[in-house]
């Protein structure tokens, strides 16, 4: 398999990264059902502010690009390493490959490359949360040695 690696974003990967990510998390809060389409963008800007406050210096914050033989970027990924957890733990909040790589293999090759730089960073645990309409996403993670802590319901009883 290719070899995969990763390189820090830079202001303008970040402006890339938020164009996309900012509607795509809007959409998933929509179609989870947490919020109206007519508030998700608005509140998708406020939380990405809220999380990133200092952008690409915020701290225990790590923006940056999948990289493929060093040379053609293939996707993103963004993680905050919890400094005060009893287990070192890096929550992945976002992991994309651009539509182009999905289903070629590389999904399972980066997580690997992850693992590597995270157990490299001193963290012993990931942890990451998936929206439920994502199920390939999900196939993915559980197929790559994730598990399920907990489990997240609702039910619509209001027209």
């Amino acid at each position: 398999m290719d070899n995969i690696s990763f390189t820090p974003m830079q202001d303008d990967d970040l402006t890339a990264y938020l164009r996309k990510s900012i509607p795509e998390y809007a959409y998933d809060q929509t179609q989870a059902g947490n919020w109206s389409a007519a508030e998700a963008v608005n509140r998708s800007r406020a939380e990405f502010d809220q999380m990133l406050p200092e952008g690409l210096s915020t701290p225990n914050t790590v923006l940056a690009n999948v990289m493929l033989n060093d040379n053609e970027k293939i996707g993103m990924v963004w993680y905050y390493i919890y400094p005060e957890k009893p287990i070192p733990t890096i929550y992945l909040i976002d992991l994309f490959l651009f539509p182009q790589f999905k289903g070629k293999g590389f999904e399972k090759t980066l997580l690997s490359g992850l693992e590597q730089v995270f157990k490299a960073a001193g963290a012993r645990r990931i942890e990451l949360q998936i929206f439920a309409h994502r199920v390939d996403d999900l196939k993915m993670y559980i197929e790559s040695g994730f598990s399920q802590t907990s489990v997240l319901l609702a039910k619509n009883i209001a027209d």
